[in-house]
C-alpha cells in the first residue's frame, strides 16, 4: 500500500529535489531524474496530460503544450503521483505496458476517481510543500502572491490554503 500522498511528495522531495534547485519545484526536473522523458505535445484539447508505459521502454509523461506553463507544471506533478502511487503498488516487476490520460471534463473535478484525487494531493503537496507554504503564508499572506512563489495557478493556491487550514 502506498503512502498518503502527501508523505509520498515530501519524501519524494527529500530524496530527489536539491535544495540548492529552490523554488518553484520542477516536476520535470524529478521525473526525468527518475527516469521518465517528459514531453510538451499537441495533445487534444480535453486531454492535460498523459502518462505511458510501453512494453520494455521507460515511462513517459506528456503535457498539454497549449496550457499555460503553470498547468503543465501541476499536470507534470500530477501525472509523476500516477506513477510513483503505481510503481509502490507493484508488487512484481513486469514489463507490461499501460497508461493514464486525464481528460479535462465534469467527472474529473467531482473527486469520485480514487486515484485521479490521489494524484491532485500528490502534485499539490510536492509543488507547495505544507511547510514551506505555512512558513511563506507567514511572509507574503496574499494568495496570488503565494501562487507566484509557487508557480502555480491561483486557483490551485486557494485549494491549498483551504487544505492546509490557512483560508
Amino acid at each position: 500500500m502506498p503512502p498518503s500522498p502527501e508523505i509520498a511528495a515530501k519524501e519524494l522531495l527529500q530524496t530527489v529535489w536539491a535544495p540548492e534547485w529552490g523554488y518553484p519545484v520542477d516536476p520535470a526536473k524529478i521525473a526525468e531524474r527518475l527516469g521518465l522523458k517528459v514531453y510538451a505535445a499537441g495533445l487534444q484539447d480535453n486531454v492535460s496530460g498523459m502518462l505511458v508505459k510501453h512494453p520494455a521502454r521507460d515511462p513517459e509523461i506528456y503535457l498539454n503544450g497549449s496550457d499555460s506553463k503553470n498547468r503543465q507544471r501541476f499536470s507534470c506533478a500530477h501525472e509523476l503521483g500516477h506513477y510513483i502511487k503505481r510503481t509502490s503498488e507493484e508488487t512484481e516487476t513486469t514489463d507490461e505496458g499501460w497508461e493514464y490520460i486525464d481528460l479535462r471534463s465534469p467527472l474529473s473535478a467531482t473527486g469520485e476517481d480514487a486515484d485521479e484525487v490521489w494524484a491532485n494531493r500528490f502534485a499539490a503537496a510536492l509543488l507547495m510543500p505544507g511547510d514551506l507554504v505555512k512558513e511563506v503564508h507567514g511572509d507574503v499572506g496574499e494568495p496570488a502572491a503565494l501562487a507566484f512563489e509557487f508557480g502555480v495557478s491561483s486557483d490551485a493556491m486557494n485549494f491549498r490554503l483551504q487544505n492546509l487550514g490557512l483560508k
